[in-house]
């Protein structure tokens, strides 16, 4: 492990890390202090990951559920209680909250009067609030009239440039009738009006969704969908994108999040902008509050690796002060005894096809720690025993592994990138 003086100079990077498809989260730990014995849900991380908004029943509020928020001091900090945002909430149902960078907007969902009516059922509506600084009182929500229907409209988020957004409604045409779909609208700049909203196709099945959450980069959304299979309950799918102008891939099913909690499973999410943090909503039985706040964390992979037919890899549990960090290399050359992890403060991105490696990276910049690990059957593993040291709780490493090979004329293969956040 580095030397501790060197840890603390090393600063955290929020880079725009492209998780890989699929999942690679650690079991999910309940969230205690944001918790109480009603219902908690709708989660939504800052841009920064130090707030935490949500929607809640608990006694206190004004209305059938209410947005809180808490915060913490760091990444990976204890959170604070949770405060009701009094300014934002009403005698009717609120809650979903999306704030817009800079937490000077927030966008939610209401059933408050202003709201469009379903026939003589309240109806809820995407509204929106502003304010002229971080920590300053929101002013009066206003209905974003153009997003809004006489169907049901929630879980709004939206890319970061404020140029796209997506949430579920029942209207709108919704082909699904009453099961939420997921629809998108646009626009040219945040300065204007919102396009009228339209089907995303490629991710409608006539399932029902529960929630949905666009990256900030919109090249990634997850959200959940009923399904009857291998038990019916709530599945958590993400999707990617190679660009903001093409449709999404297929879904991939985040599967180590299938069996926890009870039905109706996992009720929302929120994965933070670095990719490596998700707060959750899941079920649970009425006697522990129905619907509770998890916190799961994963390394997150970025690169690509090289190599002959299996590139080098490289993964790692989300590592955590006092405990252990486990980084494995697999696919590692035969020729080559050990395999080499670089760590760094930072990522980059420097091809190696000058020096004879085509098809390499060096993923790390300027490492000022390597160690090695034995070469056993094509795979090496690290284990590094992380001080117990709250000052490093927030940190954030880039690694990567190398090895030796005859397959290029530099000698060397190099694995994809890994960024972890030390967790508390």
């Amino acid at each position: 492990m580095p030397p501790a003086s060197l840890v603390r100079l090393c600063p955290f990077v929020l880079a725009a890390l492209l998780p890989a498809q699929g999942a690679g989260f650690e079991p999910p730990v309940l969230q205690t202090v944001l918790n109480s014995t009603s219902f908690e849900g709708d989660p939504h991380l800052s841009l920064d990951g130090l707030t935490l908004w949500f929607t809640s029943s608990r006694p206190g509020g004004l209305g059938g559920t209410d947005i809180y928020s808490a915060t913490r001091p760091y990444l990976g900090g204890p959170w604070n209680a949770p405060v009701l945002e009094t300014a934002l909430n009403s005698a009717q149902t609120d809650g979903a909250p999306f704030v817009v960078l800079g937490d000077l907007e927030i966008y939610f969902v209401s059933s408050r009067t202003g709201s469009i009516p379903n026939g003589a059922t309240p109806s809820s509506d995407i509204w929106r609030a502003t304010r002229s600084a971080p920590g300053q009182p929101w002013g009066t929500p206003t209905n974003v009239a153009e997003l809004n229907s006489s169907g049901a409209e929630s879980l709004f988020s939206m890319t970061l440039d404020g140029t796209e957004c997506y949430f579920t409604t029942s209207g709108w045409g919704n082909p699904a009738g009453t099961a939420p779909a997921i629809f998108r609208a646009t626009r040219s700049s945040p300065s204007q009006p919102w396009s009228t909203p339209a089907l995303v196709t490629e991710l409608a099945n006539g399932r029902s969704r529960r929630d949905v959450e666009i990256s900030f980069d919109g090249l990634q959304i997850v959200f959940n969908e009923q399904q009857p299979a291998p038990i019916s309950r709530l599945y958590v799918f993400a999707a990617t994108r190679p660009d903001r102008n093409s449709p999404f891939g297929t879904p991939v099913v985040w599967s180590e999040f299938n069996a926890v909690g009870t039905s109706p499973g996992v009720n929302g999410l929120t994965v933070s902008a670095a990719g490596d943090e998700a707060i959750l909503a899941i079920n649970f039985p009425t006697t522990t509050g129905a619907t509770e706040l998890m916190r799961a964390r994963r390394s997150v992979a970025y690169g690509l690796g090289c190599g002959g037919a299996t590139p080098l890899t490289l993964s790692s549990n989300a590592p955590n002060i006092g405990g252990n960090w486990n980084l494995a290399t697999a696919n590692i050359d035969p020729v080559s005894p050990i395999a080499i992890t670089f760590f760094g403060g930072a990522p980059t991105a420097l091809p190696l096809a000058a020096l004879g490696a085509p098809g390499c990276t060096v993923l790390v910049d300027t490492p000022f720690v390597s160690l090695a690990a034995t070469n056993v059957g094509g795979a090496a593993n690290l284990a590094i025993t992380v001080p117990a040291a709250l000052a490093l709780v927030g940190q954030a490493f880039f690694t990567q592994s190398a090895c030796l090979t005859t397959g290029n004329l530099l000698g060397l293969y190099a694995s994809n990138g890994l960024k972890s956040v030390l967790g508390g």
